[in-house]
């Protein structure tokens, strides 16, 4: 299943940018249905690239009752594989991999940083699919009348948290900048 976000940033590009290749753990109190990001890598590169590897863990408090009795902390998290390229429009080719059970999903995208006029644009595409017959404790027979439950389950649990990284990375800068303005007018 292809997705694809594409959000405004009232922030420059390079400040956006910075902030999401190097400081994403501090966005998670702005992102919804996310409990933590935890920085398991990260390389840099003598070209400039970096390359990031990030635990991601989900919260199962939107999913349908049908699947939450199926969910562990385990399930609901993943490795985001990320490289990450400052030139042109900064951007990063990713992979997410469940933390668990390598085979339940197929996740990849990119996310490009694309300056505006009033600041910037974070533009996310990836192609998701999603096996269910592998998810632990799953009988086979469910697995094909579940297949499409869990499969948005997943996609909203993915998707929507790629379309609040804008509106996170918004409110944490704003939150930024008023605290910068408030203790300059001290």
């Amino acid at each position: 299943m292809k997705f694809q976000c594409v959000d405004d940033v009232g922030h420059p590009a390079d400040q956006v940018f910075h902030l999401i290749r190097d400081r994403q753990p501090e966005l998670v109190p702005y992102l919804s249905d996310v409990e933590s990001i935890e920085v398991l890598e990260r390389e840099d590169l003598d070209d400039g690239q970096v390359r990031i590897v990030n635990m991601w863990r989900g919260s199962a408090r939107s999913a349908p009752a049908v699947v939450q009795k199926f969910l562990s902390p385990d399930l609901l998290s993943w490795k985001d594989h990320a490289t990450w390229y400052p030139e042109g429009p900064p951007r990063a080719e990713w992979r997410l991999e469940p933390k668990i059970g390598s085979s339940l999903f197929e996740c990849t995208g990119r996310t490009a940083i694309v300056a505006a006029d009033e600041g910037c644009r974070i533009e996310i595409s990836g192609d998701l699919s999603v096996y269910p017959e592998k998810v632990p404790g799953v009988p086979r027979l469910l697995a094909g009348r579940l297949r499409s439950k869990i499969e948005a389950f997943v996609v909203d649990m993915i998707v929507p948290n790629l379309q609040t990284m804008a509106r996170g990375v918004q409110n944490f800068l704003d939150d930024q900048s008023d605290a910068a303005s408030g203790s300059a007018s001290e």
